[in-house]
């Protein structure tokens, strides 16, 4: 069963992986672009909780899952991921003044039959607010046989605290959700999106520039914070379309601060240059169960103008939408300054 939210977007209403009632909460699908009959991917498993998504401050402590799907609308686990070398990994980066909290947010990209896997390596400071973020990677023939290699990027200085989410480009440029304290206590973060240059895919990354900062945009659903989701097979003028997530600023209620809402949207990007030159003033749409947060993961093409896109709500299940690709083109063309040449 569908249900319209727009010219663009038709949501499922039966979730593709856990339940609307957000027990056993699971989050950020990622498929196997080369996988079929049956399809797979990785999933984020939340394993334990403390507090409430909408409210800064929660907590999430999390496992990747290997899952998989006959028909990409119904995802059931595997087994829990494996990784081949990377406690190591994670030991090397333990420090006494922060604890581990598990793996999360999965990037899947094929190159030439190795798979390529991204996912957060990300630690919690103790009695502090903030957290140490790293870019970790893995590689291998099939999702269940995988090695970890050094991460590609983390904390640079006091300033960043890390890369996570990123969005794979064919050239060399990406784009990765970068985390920022922005006071002067040290202790407030906010997520940007974060220009990155790759000579491969498996090492020599390096951190060129804010590319999209929440705080110097005009659009409220994307300036509270930032992050990147993929690309879409859609080309305009040389120019990619992309999906990335914005969030509209934070609230303070009392002693609460209660975290706007999360909405993916679109972009313009240019592979040549690493430039957005566009932002959609107004997001694609809003999952109508999501209290805060409809946070785009992954995209598949089905068909000629037809693709499925996976969001999670409220960081709690994962719904897929079919996305009319015609629609999008025609949306994305009458809205930007595109360029003349």
């Amino acid at each position: 069963m569908k249900k319209k939210l727009n010219s663009i977007v038709s949501m499922y209403v039966k979730p593709a992986l856990g339940n609307v009632s957000g027990k056993n909460p699971v989050m950020a699908l990622a498929v196997d672009k080369k996988s079929k009959n049956p399809y797979s991917g990785v999933a984020r498993v939340i394993v334990k909780r403390k507090g409430n998504v909408d409210v800064s401050g929660y907590l999430d402590k999390s496992k990747l899952i290997i899952v998989e799907s006959k028909d990409l609308l119904n995802w059931k686990k595997v087994c829990d991921l494996k990784i081949k070398g990377i406690d190591e990994v994670i030991k090397n980066l333990e420090k006494k003044d922060r604890f581990f909290i598990g793996l999360e947010d999965p990037d899947i990209y094929n190159e030439k039959g190795i798979k390529h896997l991204y996912f957060t390596i990300p630690f919690k400071l103790k009695d502090k607010k903030k957290y140490a973020i790293f870019l970790g990677h893995a590689k291998g023939k099939r999702l269940d046989n995988l090695e970890a290699t050094a991460p590609l990027l983390g904390p640079i200085n006091k300033d960043i605290c890390g890369f996570k989410e990123i969005a794979i480009s064919p050239g060399n440029f990406h784009l990765s959700e970068m985390g920022i304290i922005k006071n002067q206590n040290k202790t407030e973060g906010v997520s940007v999106i974060s220009l990155i240059k790759s000579k491969n895919l498996k090492d020599n990354w390096n951190f060129e520039k804010i590319i999209l900062d929440p705080k110097k945009l005009k659009y409220d659903w994307v300036m509270g914070h930032l992050s990147p989701c993929c690309f879409l097979p859609i080309q305009i003028k040389g120019l990619f379309v992309g999906i990335i997530n914005g969030r509209a600023p934070s609230k303070k209620i009392g002693n609460k601060v209660s975290y706007g809402k999360f909405h993916p949207g679109l972009i313009l990007f240019n592979p040549k240059t690493g430039e957005i030159p566009w932002i959609s003033s107004e997001p694609l749409f809003e999952d109508p169960d999501a209290t805060t947060i409809t946070f785009a993961s992954d995209f598949i093409k089905r068909s000629k103008d037809k693709g499925l896109l996976y969001c999670h709500v409220n960081d709690s299940f994962v719904r897929a939408y079919d996305v009319d690709l015609r629609e999008l083109k025609k949306y994305v063309e009458k809205n930007p300054k595109l360029p003349t040449s």
